[in-house]
């Protein structure tokens, strides 16, 4: 019985990093550690930023064109320097997104998503239900890019953001431009 459970628990992850785009997004916690921030399951040869304490990882891949990408959500404290003043407990969360390239995937774009400090944050993140705090389900994949769905105003003062995907790197479009 213990090595049906040690399989199990062996394969689980690898089902996970195999899910596709139309699957249901599926995120799994991978914290920092002393022994360096590799997220190698999902993003082999990609580390966390010193000072992020852990991220959240879109175990789907998004394809645009014949191009593959794969969401990473790093999460930072708000004010590590200040923990008992402003947003002492608070985080940042930082999109970033890498495509699927060998020997290692590379950095196609960031972005800020949630902010203590800047007060931002997604629909997805305000439901009001469990967890909610790791729901990114306010960035949506589609066409050449991903659409951001903001709680409240986000930056520029919209209610959504654009990102496309244009000369190897995610840049935010204009209201109106659409997919080219």
């Amino acid at each position: 019985m213990p090595r049906l459970l040690l399989l199990l628990l062996c394969l689980l992850p690898t089902a996970a990093i195999a899910a596709e785009e139309g699957q249901p997004p599926m995120f799994f916690w991978k914290a920092a550690g002393p022994e360096g921030g590799g997220i190698d399951a999902a993003l082999g040869g990609v580390t966390l930023a010193p000072d992020a304490t852990g991220a959240f990882v879109d175990t789907r891949v998004h394809r645009i064109g014949e191009k593959r990408f794969r969401a990473l959500y790093q999460v930072f404290d708000s004010n590590a320097s200040n923990p008992m003043g402003r947003c002492g407990a608070g985080r940042e969360i930082h999109l970033f997104v890498y495509e699927l390239t060998l020997p290692k995937p590379i950095e196609r774009g960031r972005v800020l998503i949630s902010s203590c400090l800047e007060t931002l944050s997604l629909v997805s993140q305000n439901s009001g239900r469990s967890h909610s705090e790791s729901d990114f389900s306010s960035v949506i994949w589609q066409g050449d890019g991903l659409t951001i769905e903001w709680w409240g105003i986000g930056p520029g003062g919209d209610a959504s953001s654009r990102y496309a995907l244009r000369n190897g790197h995610f840049v935010p479009t204009r209201s109106g431009e659409g997919n080219r």
